[in-house]
């Protein structure tokens, strides 16, 4: 089945996306003492018959393959596709496949990827084998299940799941809260902050923006996970679709937990009332001894925003 899969999302591939040209090449703001950079983006929402959206992503691996400083990772945090379905995925491995450059790619699900509902087909067993199946077939980092990990450069990158159809809230299985928790005991030995990410961000985190758009009924016991071990965590989520606000409301701080909402990379921003709503958008990560650089990049338009945020390590 990979081979069909792989021949098929390559045709596809060559029909729905031209190469825009020549991009002009972009640095870290300090190369000489980044430690590792990483790219992060959510909510991409490829949807069959939009090729406004198959453009973001080709343009997304066209512009990450000009950098002068290549990411280690690319983190794609839930909802890739708007429905989850074979020509979807297809469409979106298939891109990837031409024009991705970065080695690590790890990938999280989000409700339109595993949740049946109007916007899906398929119960939640076959979407979850579904999304394993295009991973193993296209990706290095292969899986055995939704949530996974990874070290990449001594640094602990840890994906979340929801391990059944909540709709669009999550549901974490006993079995993934017995894995975070080694996961979160191994990465406090390292001395190095841990990178997790997740679609659905904590219950009291960005609740103003859109009441439902959270954890749900497990919010605390995830919360009290995070906090067992002396980890400085910097957990990305999406699901918002809030763009970015000026003075940082996208970014909320609790002891060493940093919260960091990740724009949408394919749908309108407006569930905040953003002052910034592009599509195309996400965070350029440049990590330093002391410091964790967020760079807010349009990845479509090949150009930064005025947004920067820096964050203690």
């Amino acid at each position: 089945m990979n081979w069909f899969i792989k021949v098929f999302s390559s045709i596809l591939a060559v029909f729905i996306f031209s190469a825009s040209g020549d991009i002009t090449a972009y640095a870290p703001l300090d190369k000489d003492n980044l430690k590792m950079n990483f790219t992060v983006i959510s909510d991409g929402h490829l949807e069959g018959n939009n090729s406004q959206k198959h453009k973001n992503y080709g343009e997304l691996f066209l512009d990450l393959s000009s950098a002068d400083a290549q990411s280690r990772a690319l983190i794609m945090c839930g909802d890739n596709t708007m429905n989850g379905q074979v020509a979807e995925m297809s469409m979106l491995y298939g891109l990837m496949n031409k024009y991705n450059t970065i080695e690590n790619v790890l990938m999280a699900v989000g409700n339109h990827d595993i949740c049946p509902g109007s916007h899906n087909m398929g119960d939640y067993d076959k979407l979850k084998e579904r999304f394993i199946s295009f991973n193993n077939a296209f990706l290095e980092h292969k899986i055995d299940n939704l949530y996974h990990s990874q070290i990449i450069d001594g640094y602990h990158f840890i994906i979340l799941s929801s391990d059944t159809d909540a709709g669009i809230a999550q549901y974490i299985s006993p079995e993934q809260f017995a894995w975070l928790d080694h996961e979160l005991e191994a990465a406090s030995q390292s001395g190095k902050p841990v990178f997790l990410f997740s679609h659905w961000p904590l219950n009291d985190v960005f609740a103003d923006v859109w009441q439902e758009g959270h954890v749900g009924e497990q919010s605390e016991e995830l919360y009290n996970m995070l906090t067992k071990y002396d980890n400085r965590i910097f957990f990305f989520t999406g699901h918002l679709h809030m763009g970015i606000f000026e003075n940082g409301y996208g970014l909320s701080e609790t002891g060493n937990i940093t919260y960091i909402n990740i724009p949408s990379f394919g749908s309108e921003n407006d569930d905040g009332g953003a002052d910034v709503q592009d599509t195309g958008m996400g965070y350029q990560v440049e990590v330093y001894d002391n410091e964790l650089v967020l760079r807010v990049r349009n990845f479509v338009e090949h150009e930064w925003t005025n947004y920067e945020y820096r964050l203690d390590i």
